[in-house]
């Protein structure tokens, strides 16, 4: 069926086809075929609630609610497989058809895991508010947590990575910053906000101790374990000022990332952004049913902002 058949199709008609395709092409038994056209029949009327299937308004953030009530529902861990390889399969064939942009099926789970069944933890607003309202005197300790705030919340870093953080890392012409990861022993270059940038700018002419790294404990050696328990020291003071004792400092990282779905960036750009190796390490993000979560295509960093 072409595309131009199948754009503005029939939830009835696309199963008719899909069954064909199941059968001749990829050769399922009879009773293969019932689950996949229940699991897909679901998966559509959840989707066009009418009938009509109009292909360019899916979203995978559907998708992903979809297989989460679904595991709700069906609690068994060989059900739940085969609800997902039924859903990963019908992503297959829409890409290979051109009905949703390339890279659904990487984004969707590996296997059943509920190891990221809850929505990601983010900080509230009025948070963050707490957080920044902490560190407003002209000290060189209220500047450099200022500067830290900035480069957690607007970077999304991780600590390791914050820590590892350099003055060479940092092309203030192009305003790039280069960052490096030693959990997944890659590189990945950054645009350098420009209120981080001025934060980083104001820690660094008031700071004591003159040393490669931009967060750096005040007397040497200036260490990587050193440097990393420095920033989750000078960290956690700031939590405990703003009243946040028990709060991880990982939340910053998907504060972050929430920020960056609320203001619309494609799910391929937020795993760039946060350095993520595969896309499905991403899919959490998609609880938060963003539109902008849908184009996952899209090479960062272009796309909607």
């Amino acid at each position: 069926m072409s595309n131009s058949q199948s754009c503005d199709s029939t939830i009835t008609a696309f199963a008719t086809h899909y069954h064909r395709y199941l059968v001749d092409v990829r050769g399922l038994a009879p009773n293969s075929c019932k689950l996949h056209l229940r699991v897909v029949g679901s998966l559509l009327h959840m989707c066009f609630p009418s009938g009509a299937i109009r292909w360019r308004e899916l979203r995978f953030s559907q998708m992903a609610e979809f297989l989460t009530k679904e595991f709700r529902r069906l609690p068994n861990h060989w059900t739940q497989r085969a609800w997902l390889m039924a859903t990963r399969r019908l992503v297959r064939y829409l890409e290979l058809e051109g009905h949703i942009p390339n890279g659904w099926e990487d984004a969707l789970p590996k296997r059943v895991s509920w190891k990221r069944a809850s929505l990601p933890r983010g900080l509230s607003a009025e948070q963050i508010q707490g957080l920044w309202d902490s560190c407003q005197s002209a000290t060189h300790r209220h500047l450099r947590d200022r500067a830290l705030l900035l480069v957690y919340t607007k970077l999304g870093l991780r600590t390791e990575e914050v820590a590892g953080l350099t003055l060479k890392d940092i092309n203030w012409k192009d305003g790039r910053v280069l960052i490096r990861s030693s959990k997944t022993r890659r590189e990945r270059m950054l645009p350098l906000p420009r209120d981080v940038g001025e934060g980083v700018i104001e820690h660094l002419r008031v700071r004591p101790q003159n040393s490669p790294q931009i967060f750096a404990p005040r007397q040497p050696p200036f260490t990587g374990p050193r440097c990393l328990d420095h920033v989750r020291s000078c960290m956690a003071s700031l939590f405990r000022r703003a009243g946040l004792p028990h709060a991880r400092l990982h939340t910053l990282r998907h504060t972050a990332a929430t920020g960056m779905v609320n203001r619309g960036a494609s799910f391929k750009e937020i795993a760039d952004v946060l350095g993520h190796k595969s896309l499905s390490t991403t899919l959490i993000y998609a609880k938060l049913d963003m539109k902008a979560l849908a184009k996952v295509s899209l090479p960062w960093p272009g796309g909607a902002r």
